[in-house]
């Protein structure tokens, strides 16, 4: 008899909200898989506003 998988056990999982991706037609962008275009989307929101607030404090930093 072969192996039998957990259900539980997924080979991928989206990269922003951490579901399993069950599907068999994927989002891909960048390296990462993601449930939805609007998932991939949410994620570079989320990075951008990340970004820009580390620059803000580092130009705070940099003005005291």
């Amino acid at each position: 008899m072969g192996k039998v998988k957990p259900e539980n056990e997924w080979k991928f999982k989206c990269a922003n909200t951490g579901k399993a991706i069950k599907r068999k037609k994927r989002y891909y962008r960048n390296g990462k898989y993601y449930v939805t275009k609007q998932a991939w989307a949410a994620q570079m929101k989320k990075e951008a506003e990340d970004k820009a607030k580390k620059e803000a404090e580092a130009a705070a930093a940099v003005a005291k």
